[in-house]
């Protein structure tokens, strides 16, 4: 059995005339029987300082802290420790066996300014003569002889005596430390984040679902089988590092597969602190920090769009996930068209979304949940690069029924574009039409003074969606939606239920839960605050310029090789580029036959598909402009500019042996 710490209750006033190595030894003896118990081996200390004879204890406080500790400075002192043994014996006596422990020790002399940061350390508080060897006053250690584990710990000599006074071998006691999953797994994850895989180490150990469920087998299992029972705290730490093994490593320098990369460490932690003081967003009662948070936090990005100040409305709403954000938003323009919605219902009118035809694939499932169908979402033709094409807006205007919204993409998820904002406000101003702005993705321009103008415009937008998950490095999810007339949320969405949201508590008026169609929301403010509130405005723009600069360099790269080739260059932080075969080269995508394009549009899934067995990158791959081609995604800020060369290479030599291998 591991040992078991517990605090002893003994008078520890010395007796008349007690010396003090007669001091700590009485009181090492009471504290061992005080504790002492049949089948129990009881292992007691204590521990004083004498200065010529006389007992230093615990300083009362701080003034006589730094009295105690000018009186031993460059004189010799002795630290004392009293050690005693007591067990039960078989006719149930008690039987204690005790010795002491003396060692000499001569500390410097002490400056007044460093006795003063000493002891306003605190380090001083509740230690015998107000000071331990074992913290900073190891700098004020001139000599120590005798035993140093006497000052600092126990003298395991004189406690291996003691046991073998009473029969008893020390080293039977010996025992491994029990296992805390909870801070074992903890340890485990903090690891992952403040020490990310190197360019050595594989993004991800690739293994289908047969080899994971073997691999879990032999720990806990995935199942949870009926009348489990409680599996081993070693089994859970076991099985945890096998969870960290088997993923794909965000944080990899080589991970360019998503919109997303590893998270920002002090936003893990963030995260794990709002999780660990587990309330809800939505009231000010339960989360009154929270609820400032989260408030301060979109008042800022709302700033950033260029929405007006919202008075006694927060901004917006944090939510789980830009396509909910989404959800809320359109919810508030169909409000808007029908002032009597959440009462009436709809009042049967058809209504159209237009949406360019790189938007995101989200609008035709919110379509549906709200009843309009999926047949509502218009798509708007777009150029070659993804940017909306505002001539075939102006027609879809004009063409069908009712337009309920407009959703300019700001960011698109593949070649990442950004629509005219400025000239889409234009007709929907005109129109009377809500504008709404997906952002998810490229919203993180608005914190980059050189990147910003992308998104001329998005201050004229009706609301607005803004994924703090993506480039700017949070835990998933963090997404924010910014509403210019934010008091509209509780038009739309408040029922003022009377026992959760009474008007008669304090700070009423600060519940944030009526707001939204969720009630418990997490704290997702919170990662996202102490983030921006680490990096500063400065560093939050500097992780956006150094995406930007590292796409500007692949572009650069790629325009300077034969062997690849771009299908949308783009501007922005990705690059939509194919491998070309030599005998393709210079290569052009209208000139290929149908068979040298169905060649060439099987090579992309077959070289990730080595590239992911092997682990050595995981780049995504998508059809673009009729072909399918590798997508870099650069928002990593542990991607270099020397990284890109062998992002480049590794394309090649997998698709080399993709098309060699075609057949």
């Amino acid at each position: 059995m591991h040992p078991r710490i517990e605090p002893a209750a003994v008078d520890e006033t010395p007796l008349a005339g007690e010396s003090a190595g007669d001091y700590v030894e009485r009181l090492a003896r009471a504290k061992a029987m005080a504790a002492l118990d049949a089948g129990r081996v009881v292992l007691a200390a204590d521990t004083t300082v004498a200065l010529d004879g006389k007992i230093l204890g615990k300083p009362e406080d701080r003034n006589e802290a730094r009295a105690m500790l000018r009186s031993l400075a460059a004189r010799p002192h002795q630290v004392l420790t009293g050690i005693a043994v007591a067990v039960v014996g078989a006719g149930g006596d008690a039987f204690v066996h005790s010795g002491r422990d003396v060692t000499e020790v001569v500390v410097d002399e002490i400056t007044e300014e460093r006795l003063a940061w000493y002891v306003d350390s605190g380090d001083a508080d509740d230690k015998a003569g107000a000071y331990g060897l074992q913290g900073a006053a190891g700098l004020f250690a001139d000599r120590i002889e005798g035993s140093a584990n006497g000052v600092i710990g126990l003298s395991l000599a004189l406690v291996d005596k003691l046991f073998a006074a009473h029969g008893l071998d020390l080293l039977d006691f010996r025992s491994p430390a029990p296992i805390d999953p909870v801070e074992a797994i903890a340890a485990r994850a903090l690891h992952h984040v403040t020490r990310p895989p190197s360019r050595d180490e594989p993004v991800v150990r690739w293994a289908g679902p047969a080899d994971l469920a073997a691999d879990f087998a032999r720990t806990i299992g995935l199942e949870i089988t009926d009348n489990a029972p409680p599996a081993e705290p070693g089994d859970l730490v076991e099985a945890a590092d096998l969870v960290v093994r088997r993923s794909v490593h965000t944080n990899h320098p080589y991970f360019l597969n998503q919109n997303y990369s590893g998270a920002d460490p002090l936003g893990v932690v963030g995260d794990w602190l709002g999780a660990a003081l587990n309330t809800t967003n939505a009231t000010f009662e339960v989360a009154p920090v929270f609820t400032m948070i989260e408030r301060a936090l979109l008042a800022k990005m709302a700033r950033l769009v260029g929405f007006p100040e919202t008075g006694d409305h927060p901004a917006g709403l944090m939510c789980a996930g830009a396509s909910l954000a989404q959800l809320h938003a359109l919810q508030l323009a169909r409000h808007r068209l029908q002032f009597d919605l959440v009462t009436a219902g709809s009042d049967g009118r058809r209504l159209r979304i237009l949406v360019s035809d790189s938007g995101h694939y989200a609008t035709e499932k919110i379509a549906a949940v709200m009843g309009l169908g999926r047949t509502s979402v218009v798509s708007v033709p777009t150029d070659a690069a993804g940017d909306m094409d505002v001539d075939a807006l102006d027609e879809s205007l004009t063409e069908g029924p009712e337009v309920l919204a407009v959703i300019a993409t700001a960011g698109t998820t593949v070649t990442a574009a950004f629509d005219p904002i400025d000239a889409i406000a234009d007709r929907c101003e005109e129109h009377g039409i809500w504008l709404h702005v997906d952002a998810a993705y490229g919203g993180a321009a608005l914190l980059s003074p050189t990147e910003r103008q992308r998104l001329s415009g998005i201050e004229r937008a009706d609301s607005v969606v803004w994924n703090l998950h993506k480039m700017a490095g949070l835990t998933q999810q963090c997404t924010a939606l910014l509403v210019r007339e934010p008091e509209r949320l509780l038009t739309t969405f408040a029922i003022g239920a009377d026992y959760l949201f009474q008007p008669e508590k304090a700070n009423a008026d600060l519940d944030a839960g009526d707001r939204s169609l969720q009630c418990g929301r997490r704290v997702d403010a919170l990662k996202a605050w102490l983030t921006w509130k680490s990096r500063g405005d400065n560093g939050m723009a500097a992780r956006v310029d150094h995406a930007v600069a590292l796409a500007d360099h692949a572009r650069r790269r790629v325009a300077e090789r034969d062997d690849v080739a771009f299908i949308v260059a783009g501007d922005f932080t990705n690059v939509c580029l194919t491998w070309v075969p030599p005998e393709l080269r210079p290569f052009d995508l209208a000139s290929l036959d149908d068979g040298q394009h169905a060649a060439l549009h099987a090579v992309a899934p077959a070289a990730k598909a080595a590239m992911q067995v092997e682990g050595s990158a995981l780049i995504g791959y998508q059809p673009v402009n009729g072909i399918n081609c590798f997508r870099l995604i650069f928002m990593n800020p542990a991607v270099t500019l020397d990284d890109v060369d062998v992002l480049l290479d590794l394309i090649t030599r997998h698709s080399e042996a993709a098309w060699a291998a075609r057949g």
